[in-house]
């Protein structure tokens, strides 16, 4: 039936790794929403997200289980996706994990234009990101206007020292700019295992804003790292625009007796502000 012959030009666009395609197989005005989606996408919104899935999964194909049409303009597929996550994510660098992962779409169709007005996508979050080797973490919702919650993470290197200075930085970027801020910040963390001075560091995601507290065996050794090698490097990209023209960030300081200034808030574009706008954490 027509129906089903729309079903599968759909799903063909899929394994094709065509987002035009995709997007051509809805009506013009035609949406699709899955879990990760927020909500319904159409048009350019809808190419860019499958385009997004295809950059991550690079070998991504759709397995049909089964299509029972529920009325003349509706079904359900059940299918499962299958894929190596090789490319970058949204949400982060590629974990190389596979995924078997089952899920549904729920589909109504327009006979008169002969493809389908939506598609309403279910499948498991929690166990794609198992399969990619990620965890899923819960928290609660912000709690508006002054709690808010992130994700966090710490490197310990295992070198029991007592710290003698200690650094804390911040940086707020655009989400489109947290890839490119998690490779840079993955070099200077393994550049700074081989520094003997370097004792760990505790890593904080809130919202745009992403946090780095980092513990020194000594004010020198502090110093030559933040003023040199791979966090210098970063520093200036920041500083060029690299992690986009709205970005912001603070560096600083401090030592076991008191801070160790002067400290300037700096827009990245190489603008100073000597207020500090905003609380430090």
């Amino acid at each position: 039936m027509a129906l089903t012959d729309a079903l599968d030009r759909y799903f063909a666009a899929w394994n094709d790794h065509d987002p035009e395609a995709v997007v051509a197989s809805l009506t013009d005005r035609g949406t699709y929403e899955d879990p990760t989606t927020g909500g319904p996408l159409s048009g350019d919104a809808l190419a860019r997200s499958v385009q997004g899935l295809i950059t991550g999964f690079p070998d991504v194909r759709f397995e049909i289980v089964s299509v029972a049409p529920t009325s003349e303009t509706t079904a359900a597929a059940q299918w499962r996706m299958i894929g190596t996550n090789t490319g970058p994510m949204p949400a982060g660098p590629a974990t190389n994990g596979a995924v078997d992962l089952p899920g549904a779409d729920f589909v109504t169709y327009d006979a008169a234009a002969d493809r389908l007005t939506s598609v309403i996508g279910y499948f498991d979050t929690a166990t794609m990101l198992t399969q990619l080797g990620l965890q899923a973490h819960i928290t609660p919702l912000d709690m508006e206007p002054f709690v808010k919650f992130g994700t966090s993470n710490r490197v310990d290197t295992g070198r029991a020292v007592q710290p003698a200075a200690f650094s804390i930085t911040w940086i707020e970027i655009e989400p489109e700019n947290e890839m490119k801020l998690i490779d840079k910040t993955t070099e200077i963390v393994m550049e700074l295992l081989g520094n003997d001075g370097y004792l760990g560091s505790c890593f904080a995601r809130i919202g745009k804003r992403n946090y780095t507290m980092t513990a020194w065996a000594s004010m020198e050794t502090a110093r030559e790292a933040l003023r040199g090698g791979k966090h210098a490097e970063a520093m200036r990209m920041a500083r060029k625009g690299e992690f986009g023209d709205t970005a912001r960030g603070l560096v600083s300081l401090w030592s076991r007796e008191h801070a160790v200034g002067p400290y300037t808030l700096v827009d990245i574009a190489g603008r100073e502000n000597t207020e500090l706008d905003g609380q430090w954490l």
